[in-house]
């Protein structure tokens, strides 16, 4: 008897596995779809899109009406300031990727920021090469604001 439930045991567990695995579809191996991650190319919002090409040190902060751009290749932060206060100097750093090593960036010439104002700055960052850069963070005054997300 013991082995007459073994085997309709067997044969149930088998029927369940061939059953889950009788689609005839390739897999596309994107995430969309009910059990994968949502699709979609445009942004949402008033930020609008920004298309760099691969490998390039653009960086992106987007928060609450504060747009900020650091684009590492041209030597530039602009901050968009749509929260509806004025915002003190910006600043920035770095981490090194390699060992987390805080690496000051400098902000040429820093002016607060009006209400409703976009400002573009001049920036310098030489003492990390790019390909070692692992996370950049932007300062507003003394407040770190949080990480930049690479375009």
């Amino acid at each position: 008897m013991k082995t007459t439930g073994r085997l309709v045991a067997l044969a149930l567990a088998l029927a369940v596995v061939l059953a889950a695995c009788t689609s005839d579809e390739e897999p596309n191996g994107d995430l969309s779809g009910p059990t994968g991650g949502t699709t979609g190319t445009s942004a949402t919002g008033p930020t609008g899109t920004l298309s760099v090409p691969p490998g390039s040190s653009v960086y992106r902060y987007v928060n609450a009406g504060l747009v900020a751009t650091l684009d590492l290749d041209a030597g530039t932060l602009e901050i968009r300031n749509e929260t509806g206060r004025d915002l003190p100097k910006p600043g920035f750093y770095v981490l090194d990727a390699r060992d987390g090593t805080q690496v000051d960036g400098q902000v040429q010439a820093p002016e607060p920021i009006p209400a409703g104002e976009t400002a573009t700055f001049d920036v310098v960052l030489d003492a990390i090469e790019r390909k070692n850069i692992g996370l950049v963070v932007l300062l507003m005054g003394q407040d770190n604001l949080g990480a930049f997300v690479q375009q």
